[in-house]
């Protein structure tokens, strides 16, 4: 029975190996728009269509400027608070996260998937990545996690 069940999508045994790898080292596009990421997948012992959920999690911080800093001052004043320390920097935090849709084959090769991510990274910006490769059971409808991977990327 296990040898059948195997072979049904999204189906999975436990000796069964599945994989989710992310390349450190992502890229920008030539005209800086879209930020590339990209890795490979195995899905050894399940066959049928599989389910890449990559999320892309950025932070910057820069310096406020003159004007920034007033305007903060000014809030604190209008508050009633104007004795708070004003910041130096400003921090913002994108996540973003997009499905790819993928197909297992049963086999241990491994598979590349690959994602461009529109706006906002800077070449040099490090981002927080991970990766869910999950399948649905057809006869069911009960969604799996075969693998997943977190890890930093370095936009060049």
């Amino acid at each position: 029975m296990a040898a059948a069940t195997a072979l049904l999508p999204g189906t999975a045994e436990a000796a069964d190996r599945h994989e989710v790898t992310l390349e450190r080292t992502a890229r920008l596009t030539p005209d800086g728009t879209q930020a590339v990421v990209t890795g490979t997948y195995t899905c050894e012992g399940v066959r049928g269509p599989v389910r890449l959920r990559v999320t892309l999690r950025t932070r910057q911080e820069r310096e406020l400027n003159a004007d920034e800093k007033q305007t903060v001052s000014g809030v604190y004043t209008w508050l009633g608070l104007p004795g708070l320390p004003v910041p130096k920097t400003a921090t913002s935090s994108t996540s973003r996260e997009q499905i790819l849709d993928g197909t297992c084959d049963g086999t241990a090769t491994a598979h590349t998937w690959r994602h461009a991510f529109t706006g906002g990274v800077q070449k040099g910006t490090t981002a927080s990545v991970t990766v869910a490769m999950t399948s649905v059971d057809s006869r069911t409808a009960q969604v799996t996690t075969l693998a997943d991977t977190t890890g930093d990327v370095t936009f060049a």
